[in-house]
């Protein structure tokens, strides 16, 4: 499994790449049909992408075999600013950041009443770079640090799925995910935040009480486990995923489905960090040492939709996606060792469950060409007292536009553009003398895609 991971990794590592929250760490659809339709998916065909969604609908491809080799883009505007006015934006200073790219690689086959395929899809993810001569890099007494801000969670899923159409009306599908989750992570925490984890028992080992002692009341701590390369990160693991889905058809018009998605079993990630403690006057004291993040795990959800064909031109469809964060992210657990002791974390996250609203429409305007457009709301699943400027994981709505051009092989170009609407959120802050933070993000994101049929 590792191998074939290692393959996929080279074949994103031609481009630069990374992927940005969205509906927290997911991308709001996938594949150009989806994604320009709301990120609806239940109920009707969305191409190979399929696979990674409602494998069911895989029943409704047309007959043969289709490649599809599609292109993600992701454009962001993040910012933090503090009750000084001062901002801190993440801007594009490293690989580790965008404009982000993602390849899309899949194929399909017939054999009967059966369709099999697989695919290679970026899951989602979130990246941050906020850079080192930002407030966010200072010490609890003001001191410029000049350590970084940032961050890069890249979730790679390989699917190899099937659909089975039982009779005219009923059809199954389910697929089995191999997954890559890699993180990097540059984040500074004044003493005052060290101080309250320390409060709170969430901290633990030997090394709390040498390290509490140089960074004392004014200084900062450091964690930095990074990969600068255009894909991977500091920290990785792989593991397997999955998902089962049917359809319905109530009538030659009406379409339902429903997809769950299971939680992922990837289980720690691990690799190398240093951690470095400074004091009020910026003298710092580093230490190499192995790290450890806990059960870093991608959530299970359900989601169960409709579609609706009014006529030969238009297609309505809506879905509703029940997503069960508060499984996997009530805490972010770390523990690092080195040669002079360990350190246990706990960063409480307290992530809740969300709802994702989606709804899509398709308009055949000739033989050609059909237009589509959709829309999505999603809960907020942050707990907003305990937000971190590098994960930026709430944006809410998402407004969608796209199409298709068929060719006269029976190929076609498809392309979709997601506009994540800006969010801003006043949040307490855990940075020295102020009272809030005010955290922004919008987000712009392509895909275009082409499929082959033969």
């Amino acid at each position: 499994m590792k191998k074939i991971i290692d393959v996929s990794a080279t074949l994103f590592a031609t481009v630069a790449f990374s992927v940005n929250a969205t509906q927290v760490f997911d991308l709001e659809g996938f594949g150009a049909i989806s994604r320009s339709m709301g990120g609806t998916s239940a109920a009707y065909y969305t191409g190979n992408a399929a696979l990674i969604s409602n494998p069911a609908t895989l029943a409704f491809a047309p007959e043969g075999q289709q490649l599809e080799l599609g292109l993600d883009l992701v454009t962001t505007d993040i910012n933090s600013t503090n009750s000084d006015r001062e901002i801190a934006n993440s801007q594009t200073t490293s690989n580790n950041r965008g404009p982000y790219y993602a390849p899309q690689i899949s194929f399909v086959t017939q054999y009967q009443d059966w369709r099999f395929g697989v695919g290679l899809y970026a899951n989602g993810g979130l990246g941050t770079e906020f850079g080192s001569d930002s407030f966010l890099s200072r010490t609890e007494n003001g001191t410029q640090t000049s350590f970084e801000n940032s961050s890069r969670l890249l979730v790679l899923r390989v699917p190899f799925g099937f659909s089975y159409q039982f009779s005219p009306e009923l059809t199954f599908g389910a697929s089995v995910d191999m997954v890559w989750t890699a993180l990097n992570l540059e984040l500074l925490l004044p003493a005052s935040q060290v101080g309250a984890l320390a409060m709170n028992n969430d901290l633990s080992g030997s090394l709390v009480s040498p390290l509490a002692g140089f960074i004392g009341g004014t200084g900062a701590a450091h964690f930095s486990l990074s990969k600068n390369d255009p894909v991977g990160g500091g920290v990785d693991a792989v593991g397997l995923a999955g998902r089962v889905g049917m359809t319905y058809r109530l009538s030659a018009q009406t379409m339902l489905g429903a997809s769950y998605n299971f939680e992922t079993s990837v289980g720690d990630l691990t690799g190398n960090a240093t951690l470095t403690a400074i004091d009020g006057s910026a003298n710092t004291l580093p230490l190499n040492g192995d790290i450890r993040f806990r059960d870093f795990e991608m959530p299970a959800s359900l989601t169960v939709g409709a579609s609706h064909q009014f006529n030969e031109r238009l297609l309505l469809t809506i879905d509703l996606r029940r997503t069960f964060w508060s499984d996997v992210f009530s805490s972010i657990q770390v523990g690092f060792t080195s040669a002079a002791g360990n350190i246990a974390i706990n960063l409480p996250q307290n992530y809740q469950d969300i709802t994702v609203y989606a709804v899509g429409a398709a308009y055949q305007y000739n033989d050609k060409l059909t237009l589509r457009s959709g829309f999505s709301y999603a809960e907020q699943a942050q707990d907003i007292n305990l937000l971190f400027p590098v994960i930026p994981a709430y944006l809410k709505r998402h407004l969608t536009v796209g199409g298709e051009y068929r060719l006269d092989s029976g190929s076609a170009f498809n392309f979709a553009l997601s506009f994540g609407l800006k969010e801003t959120l006043q949040t307490p802050s855990y940075m020295a003398g102020n009272e809030f933070l005010t955290q922004s993000h919008s987000q712009v994101n392509a895909v275009f895609s082409y499929t082959h049929q033969f």
